[in-house]
């Protein structure tokens, strides 16, 4: 009997053994092939990132509506500003509606344009094609500087079209400034140019011109 549980223990214990040499070799296997094991942290940081993430994208969510407030207001700024600009099919035609334009302040404020030339366009958008278009004015015999005040008032602070002094150049040949005084003035303004298209209302190709011979 006794030998029957010497034998069963010492099975029992080789068992135990195995199993748990086994076991042992396992988990060093899985420990050597772990792909976190030569970064332990990097599993807390990458669940971090997605935790700080998340908090980020659900702000953003939860201000969806102040943001599209935002934009409508932009938009509404936006189309009250269209309605100033100046309208035209060239460049050539946008530059000469601006100085058609200053001229006609001008001649409102009490002045005469003496000189004026159409200088640089420059792109700021292509859809809607915008760009600015600059004009360089010179008025000369200014009797009274309340006038070229007025002048320079009524062209930025109208409520027709978005126009803006550049530079502002004054020089006086006599020894007063109500005699004598001539101004240099480059402006420029905001234009659109808007595409002509031409409709065919019949719905036929265009007719081609035959001559005969």
């Amino acid at each position: 009997m006794r030998t029957s549980l010497n034998k069963l223990s010492k099975r029992t214990v080789v068992f135990l053994s195995i199993t748990v040499v086994l076991i042992i070799i396992i988990i060093c296997d899985q420990l050597s092939f772990n792909p976190f094991q030569s970064k332990p942290g990097s599993l807390n940081d990458k669940i971090a990132l997605k935790k700080e993430l998340f908090i980020k994208y659900n702000a953003v969510i939860s201000d969806k509506d102040l943001y599209e407030k935002q934009l409508m207001k932009l938009k509404n700024t936006y189309s009250s500003f269209e309605t100033k600009f100046i309208r035209s099919t060239t460049e050539d035609l946008a530059q000469a509606k601006l100085q058609d334009y200053i001229k006609s302040v001008a001649r409102k404020s009490g002045l005469m344009i003496s000189r004026s030339s159409a200088q640089k366009v420059e792109i700021i958008n292509e859809k809607p094609h915008l760009m600015l278009v600059y004009a360089r004015v010179q008025i000369n015999e200014i009797d009274k500087i309340k006038r070229l005040q007025k002048f320079l008032h009524n062209i930025e602070y109208n409520n027709e079209k978005l126009v803006f002094v550049d530079d502002l150049k004054i020089k006086s040949t006599g020894f007063t400034t109500t005699k004598g005084v001539s101004a240099t003035i480059k402006l420029f303004a905001i234009a659109m140019l808007e595409t002509k298209v031409l409709k065919n209302t019949a719905g036929l190709p265009p007719a081609i011109g035959i001559t005969g011979g």
